[in-house]
């Protein structure tokens, strides 16, 4: 009677959906629920380096005068980065870069392009984004 009940619990197919999800499904979610977590943190980065870049501009082109205009750039771009979140390490991974079509750089009419990078580290990739601004005519 025993090896009957054993033997009809064996042969069913009762739970084995559960079974075969759990054994063959849920390692398959792991490699996706990782890409998901790396892509998310490089879209954050992405995002943080569009923001500082975009507003170090702005503090720029906005300054009143020309040899203030670079020291504003660094301070809006040091204080929206705590603001975002930046740790000390993501601060030391960041390069500011400033380029200008004309020489000075704060000339009416110019075109200043800053762009921000995050270096590359065994955990993140390189992340680099650049924004341009027109100084005023009128400045």
């Amino acid at each position: 009677m025993r090896i009957g009940r054993l033997k009809h619990f064996w042969v069913s197919n009762r739970g084995s959906a559960s079974i075969e999800f759990v054994s063959l499904a849920l390692p398959l979610f792991i490699p996706v629920i990782f890409f998901l977590h790396q892509f998310a943190t490089v879209s954050g980065t992405e995002e943080i380096a569009r923001t500082l870049a975009r507003e170090g501009a702005r503090a720029f082109v906005t300054s009143s005068r020309g040899d203030s205009a670079e020291m504003a750039m660094n301070a809006v771009i040091a204080t929206a980065g705590m603001e975002l979140g930046l740790t000390h390490d993501e601060f030391s991974r960041m390069a500011v870069g400033l380029e200008c079509s004309a020489s000075p750089c704060y000339t009416p009419n110019a075109k200043i392009i800053v762009t921000i990078h995050f270096g590359a580290t065994k955990e993140f990739r390189a992340v680099t984004a650049s924004a341009q601004e027109y100084i005023s005519p009128w400045s």
